[in-house]
């Protein structure tokens, strides 16, 4: 891993389709919003701004290709080498912590409308290790996509059905790589759980209490906190921490800022002093530290 300060992280706001880098094949952005191709995206990385969240606006598929990187999924760390693959679905919290020099991520970006089609991306974060002869098929899969995007008789179809197909072999891989259930076959505990934390990353409303959270899910409060120990090895009461402290470093890396106030309201805490007892223990760092340190960043990167 390279030295961390010298590392790139994501900002709180997804890139613009034509600020996507485009492939050495001349893909890029394709289709409008609803989906992006990203290869070699070595100079979008260095785009992010240090240590600020980042909600993923849609379903992302990432596979490194080369390097390594530590990243943070909804509060998870994972360490990513070479042959590595993601699923993300939509809507979840990702912070790219740090990154090797030579890191090289293939990114897939993609809407799913419909039920079915949501189905086929899960409730669960996916990542596992592929060998070479897998990894020669999803590298194949890209390069199809890449053509498509090419295509002169493209159509939205024919990239919706290959990117189905793409699942459903991530799918096969994941359960043959880890003996793990897939989406076809959660059991009732890690479903109830992947419901849980897709509330609590959800930041347009003030986190929940441990009741509120159970009864939302229709379990009682033990069970629910039982399930997540279990599953995250996590209690709710660290989840509910992580995603109040999340939420106060998206809204202080807005580029205008919000006031104390504003942040305290929004989180349902009674006072600014609240607010920042609390981030300082959570972060060793002031609102306004974390915020000065955000925007200097930002303004450098600009440059």
């Amino acid at each position: 891993m390279a030295n961390k300060s010298r590392n790139r992280t994501v900002q709180n706001q997804e890139m613009k389709g034509n600020e996507y880098v485009s492939t050495e094949q001349g893909g890029g952005n394709f289709f409008g919003d609803s989906h992006r191709l990203m290869m070699k995206v070595k100079p979008y990385l260095e785009r992010f701004v240090l240590e600020v969240p980042n909600r993923v606006s849609q379903n992302r598929i990432v596979y490194i290709h080369e390097g390594a990187a530590r990243v943070r999924i909804n509060f998870i760390s994972y360490e990513l080498r070479k042959g590595d693959v993601l699923l993300i679905p939509s809507n979840y919290i990702l912070l790219i912590e740090s990154y090797s020099n030579d890191i090289e991520p293939w990114m897939l970006d993609f809407n799913f409308g419909t039920e079915e089609e949501k189905e086929m991306v899960g409730i669960e974060t996916l990542y596992f290790h592929m060998e070479e002869r897998e990894l020669k098929v999803l590298e194949y899969y890209f390069s199809l996509l890449s053509q498509i995007d090419n295509s002169s008789v493209r159509t939205n179809e024919d990239v919706m059905h290959l990117v189905m197909s793409m699942l459903y072999y991530l799918h096969q891989m994941y359960d043959a790589r880890t003996g793990h259930l897939s989406w076809q076959k959660i059991p009732r505990a890690k479903q109830i759980k992947s419901e849980f934390v897709n509330m609590v990353v959800t930041l347009d409303n003030p986190p929940l209490t441990i009741a509120e959270y159970a009864k939302a899910l229709h379990v009682s409060e033990n069970y629910l906190s039982i399930i997540v120990k279990n599953e995250t090895h996590q209690t709710v009461k660290k989840w509910i921490e992580q995603r109040t402290e999340t939420q106060i470093k998206m809204l202080l890396a807005e580029p205008k800022g919000r006031t104390l106030n504003e942040i305290a309201d929004i989180i349902g805490y009674s006072s600014p002093p609240q607010v920042v007892r609390f981030f300082k223990r959570r972060t060793g760092m002031t609102p306004y530290e974390y915020r000065k340190m955000a925007l200097k960043e930002r303004a450098r990167l600009q440059k």
